[in-house]
């Protein structure tokens, strides 16, 4: 095997023109399969991701779809009263809502020792520019359980203040009991605890096709009471409202009751079960996953036929070479060994420098679906990259490797000896 394998070196070093061609179909070739391999694998983690994520049963949660609104100054009135409505319908629990904005609070943006620690926070982000800005997810207690962390419900303050609960990076400068002010609105909220570092919450306003992402450096709240009354704050809280229901609830009554208020209100919205809209993601995603996994089989193929055409090509031209080496000693199954090994020593190199290169590039990605990938990537594509090259070099190598097998060491020493390049 030694003999075998150092032959395989030398062919692979002496014939560098080939090696080169070889390499760079193979590279080329890796680098499409495994984007499509690891988009593939990032849907099926974002679906794992958000099944994890949610303390309720998808068949308990409804999400309200609003249709166009016309944005009156009676809209934030209409919302509340819709919300109302829904929260008194027998079977439901809660009406609930969230928000994530920047925003200042006037005490902090410009304490050295808080922009010092948000400002690391925020390296990379949208925001890394303003490290004084102050990241908030408004929330009401309803959905407090959506989060992965430890709150469960918002406290009471003894001065009146709104409660916050700041992340456990800011609990070394931002003592329970400090107050702070809006710098918008003069809403005062007071700390009341911290949450845990491995909270999490939704990037968007999609719970199921947008990925959960940090919220270290970030504060919670409830809604402030002016918030009813502001017609930015209730547009982008439009999508962001779900329906907790209880689990013998009349389904179809509820719906149908959530559906009539709005014809009679003017304006259009439905609810839709959440089960029912992941099953919809999930036929979206077996969907983009066929094409993905056909892509890179077709892509595959291709790179096959390619070094299948290169490695033929070599096997004709080396007759001699091989003749001499079967009476050195050598068998047609070694030569035919060597010949593969020639071939996974280009493709492996080529497949895991590929894999390098999208690594670098996912992890350098300012894409909402950065960690899904850079997960997906590390766990699942690296080994499928590395079967690829296996079977890129067994499909390139099978013909010619028949070939070497069928030929008699007479038929052999008949033809030209390859050249160096």
């Amino acid at each position: 095997m030694n003999v075998r394998f150092y032959w395989a070196v030398r062919e692979v070093l002496r014939q560098k023109r080939r090696t080169l061609l070889l390499f760079c179909v193979s590279f080329a070739a890796m680098l499409t399969v495994l984007s499509a391999l690891t988009n593939a694998a990032a849907a099926f983690w974002q679906q794992d991701t958000f099944a994890d994520s949610l303390a309720f049963p998808l068949e308990t949660i409804l999400h309200l779809d609003y249709g166009d609104m016309e944005e009156s100054p009676s809209l934030p009135h209409t919302l509340c009263q819709y919300r109302a409505y829904i929260a008194g319908l027998p079977g439901v629990q809660a009406v609930g809502r969230f928000d994530a904005t920047g925003m200042y609070f006037a005490e902090l943006k410009d304490r050295a020792d808080y922009q010092a620690v948000n400002g690391r926070v925020l390296a990379g982000g949208k925001y890394e520019d303003y490290p004084g800005i102050s990241q908030l997810l408004s929330v009401d207690e309803a959905l407090l359980p959506f989060v992965q962390g430890n709150l469960t419900e918002h406290a009471q303050s003894a001065s009146g203040a709104l409660p916050l609960y700041a992340s456990e990076v800011f609990a070394g400068i931002l003592p329970v009991g400090t107050r702070l002010t809006d710098e918008r609105t003069g809403e005062v909220y007071e700390v009341m605890g911290y949450f845990s570092r491995d909270s999490r919450w939704v990037e968007e306003d999609d719970l199921i096709r947008f990925p959960m992402v940090s919220l270290d450096g970030w504060f919670i709240a409830p809604f402030a009471p002016s918030a009813d009354g502001d017609l930015m704050t209730q547009l982008s809280c439009l999508h962001n409202t779900y329906v907790r229901l209880d689990t013998d609830v009349d389904l179809n009554a509820v719906t149908q009751a959530i559906q009539a208020y709005p014809a009679q209100h003017g304006f259009a919205a439905k609810a839709v079960l959440l089960a029912e809209e992941f099953r919809t993601y999930c036929r979206e995603t077996g969907v983009f996953t066929r094409r993905q996994t056909a892509l890179a089989v077709f892509v595959a193929g291709m790179a096959a036929a390619s070094l299948l055409s290169v490695s033929a090509t070599g096997t004709l031209l080396k007759r001699r070479e091989y003749g001499v080496l079967l009476a050195c000693g050598f068998t047609r199954q070694d030569l035919a060994l060597c010949m593969g090994l020639e071939l996974l020593l280009v493709a492996a190199p080529a497949a895991l420098a590929a894999w390098l290169y999208k690594l670098l590039e996912f992890a350098t990605s300012d894409d909402l679906f950065r960690e899904i990938l850079l997960a997906a990537h590390w766990r699942v594509s690296l080994p499928l990259c590395l079967a690829a090259a296996l079977l890129l070099t067994i499909a390139a190598a099978a013909i010619p490797a028949a070939m070497i097998l069928r030929c008699q060491p007479s038929q052999l020493t008949g033809g030209e000896a390859n050249g160096a390049d």
